[in-house]
């Protein structure tokens, strides 16, 4: 598995090795900072009452969601994944809004810097990676995707007031640690079948409107 005693040790044959570096960080390292920022913003004994009291998100919230929000009292956001705490962070309004508002058509610019802009930053990349297919990474890329990384990394410590480096080491280490093949087949795995969850919930979500609609 990725150890943090190989940090020196950069693969730079391996396009696939460095997909699977994509994988640890967006599977990892983005949901932790999320996690992060929602045990500081959104004590885990509250959750569930703000939920109920949000006009939007008890009734828009799935099923499966609520299962997870039920653990929250004993794994505090332990098994929150990306989407459902950007929903959470977006409604219930635990950061400002990202510059040009959420989900916006255009993704946030290198100038735009706003906590809710890096929140943004962190989904689209995350959604970016999980539906990317190609599994070819090139060097430039992997170093373009962890310049990103580490730059919000950087400004969420700041801006959370957290000890200096505590997501950019995390980052650097999951850009150059020494991923064996059992790893690098588990991160690439579960893109995979991230990738083919999402797609098979929108489609079952679009089944249903056009139920309603007939």
């Amino acid at each position: 598995m990725a150890t943090a005693s190989c940090s020196s040790f950069v693969d730079t044959a391996s396009t696939l090795t460095n997909y699977a570096r994509l994988g640890l960080a967006t599977q990892n390292e983005l949901p932790n900072i999320l996690r992060e920022l929602l045990l500081i913003k959104e004590p885990p004994h509250l959750l569930e009452a703000h939920l109920n009291n949000n006009s939007y998100l008890s009734r828009n919230l799935k099923a499966h969601e609520w299962n997870i929000i039920s653990t929250v009292r004993t794994n505090q956001y332990d098994e929150f994944d990306v989407p459902l705490m950007y929903k959470i962070i977006r409604n219930l309004n635990l950061v400002q809004s990202p510059t040009q508002g959420w989900d916006s058509p255009t993704p946030p610019l290198s100038t735009e810097i706003s906590e809710g802009d890096d929140i943004e930053r962190i989904r689209r990349i995350r959604n970016e990676l999980v539906h990317r297919g190609n599994t070819n990474v090139q060097d430039p890329e992997l170093a373009n995707y962890f310049s990103v990384f580490k730059d919000l990394a950087s400004r969420l410590e700041i801006s959370l007031m957290l000890s200096n480096r505590e997501f950019v080491s995390k980052m650097e280490n999951a850009e150059t640690c020494c991923i064996d093949n059992d790893a690098q087949q588990l991160y690439i795995r579960r893109l995979k079948e991230l990738a083919e969850n999402e797609t098979q919930l929108v489609k079952s979500v679009a089944k249903v409107q056009r139920i309603w609609l007939l």
